[in-house]
This record gives C-alpha cells, sequence and structure tokens, in this order.
C-alpha cells in the first residue's frame, strides 16, 4: 500500500539502533586493535550515539522513543545509562546481516506507539561525530517523502534509515550494498549536508574522518587511551 506522506512534522519518532555482541564487532578492525580495544570502541561509540539522541529530545517525549536491539546484556546497560529502552533479540544466535534486519523488524512490530503518528528511524550503532542537528534535519527531509535514506560516506552502506507516513514501515535491507538495495526496495536517498550522520567506522581511516569532524567524548577518551599502544599498529593522527 502507497504511504500516505504528512506535510506537517508528525507528532512522535522512534529510533531503533541495532547492536550486535560487542565481542563481535568491528572485525575489519582486528588488524588494529585488539578484542578488548574494539570492543571499549564500539561500546564509546554507542555512548556517543546515543548520548546525541537524547540530546536531539528523543527521549523527552513518552510517546517517542528510542530503543536499543540486542543480544548483549552490556549493551543493554548501555542503554538503561543513556535512560533509553533495550529490546532482546528474539534470536541472539544470529549474526549476520540477515538476523540484524529480522531483529529490526521485531523491534518494530513490538513497538506500542501508534504508527501512525510515529516516524520510525533505524541507526546506525557507530556515529561518533553525529550531531543532533544532522540527524533531526534528515528526518524532516525524510518526511516530505516517506521511506528514505541516508547513504554512509563510502556510497554503499546505509548510515540511517527512516520510515515516514501512514502504512509507511521499514522493510530494512541491512547488509552489503544496503543503499542500493534500500533504494531498489522503493526508499529515497537523500541528499544533504550531514557530514557526521553519514560517517560510520569501520576502519582506522574512518576513525580519522570521524575526529577530524569532531569525536564525542567517550569515543575521544577511547582513542587517546589507545593512540600510543602497540595494538594500534600505527599512531593514531586526526
Amino acid at each position: 500500500m502507497q504511504a500516505r506522506y504528512r506535510s506537517e512534522p508528525a507528532m512522535h519518532v522512534h529510533v531503533l539502533v541495532a547492536v550486535k555482541e560487542l565481542r563481535m564487532a568491528k572485525s575489519r578492525l582486528a588488524e588494529s586493535l585488539s578484542a578488548a580495544d574494539r570492543t571499549d570502541l564500539v561500546a564509546a561509540m554507542l555512548h556517543d550515539t546515543l548520548g546525541t539522541l537524547v540530546e536531539a529530545g528523543l527521549a523527552a517525549d513518552p510517546s517517542s522513543g528510542i530503543t536499543v536491539v540486542t543480544p548483549d546484556p552490556a549493551v543493554a546497560a548501555i542503554a538503561e545509562e543513556h535512560g533509553v529502552q533495550h529490546w532482546p533479540d528474539p534470536d541472539p544466535t544470529r549474526t549476520g546481516e540477515s538476523g540484524l534486519n529480522a531483529a529490526l523488524v521485531a523491534a518494530e512490530a513490538g513497538l506500542t506507539s501508534d504508527p501512525d503518528s510515529t516516524d520510525l528511524v533505524a541507526l546506525q550503532a557507530d556515529l561518533p561525530a553525529l550531531r543532533a542537528g544532522e540527524l533531526l534535519d534528515a528526518l524532516a527531509a525524510a518526511r516530505r517523502v516517506g521511506r528514505a535514506i541516508v547513504v554512509d560516506h563510502a556510497g554503499t552502506g546505509t548510515a540511517a534509515l527512516f520510515a515516514c507516513g501512514t502504512g509507511c514501515s521499514l522493510d530494512p535491507r541491512f547488509g552489503s550494498d544496503s543503499a542500493a538495495l534500500h533504494v531498489a526496495s522503493g526508499a529515497q536517498a537523500l541528499e544533504g549536508d550531514w557530514p557526521g550522520l553519514r560517517q560510520d567506522v569501520d576502519t582506522v581511516a574512518d576513525l580519522e574522518a570521524a575526529a577530524r569532524l569532531g569525536l564525542g567524548p567517550a569515543t575521544s577518551a577511547v582513542l587517546e587511551r589507545i593512540a600510543c599502544t602497540p595494538d594500534l599498529g600505527r599512531p593514531f593522527s586526526p
């Protein structure tokens, strides 16, 4: 069914942030960071991402909200630190991107807010340079079109997926070349100057790019600690 788009802002918005088990995250950094440092980094980026969402006011309205979708009790504890909800992955044995999509679908179905007055956002958890204004601006743009994405800095991934309007659902297609998959399934790629929103982190080069934009405090603290250790492989140079 074609979604009916609103010209005025929705009353509410709910952000879903899916996070796999910390020990399994960011495998592409394994050559540069120890397992313990990768875990600390992923947790720090989640802290900063959630902190920005709270700063944006997305946890202030009880009919709106933020939900972290995860099988990891440590991640759930981070969500609680920020005063946001957490939803257990219904099948924690799933580790691939298809599992991520299924977890988001289950969390979307479990929301108690009215879907006709609540816009949905599926957001990456590794956005340490995100600014509140960027997300709110992208949300405003998404509300003009319905289902939309913000393509990541690499041009192939999806930093944020939006479902705005009556009858519109997320229908997540995260995984390899997710931007193309989302567009092929009907999502519109939004244009906007949102560097922090687009700058997710998978490599040391991504960390350096995020640092040039300005990192959140938790990620900054972790990088200051690990920058001179042998684990990083080379000095961190923001």
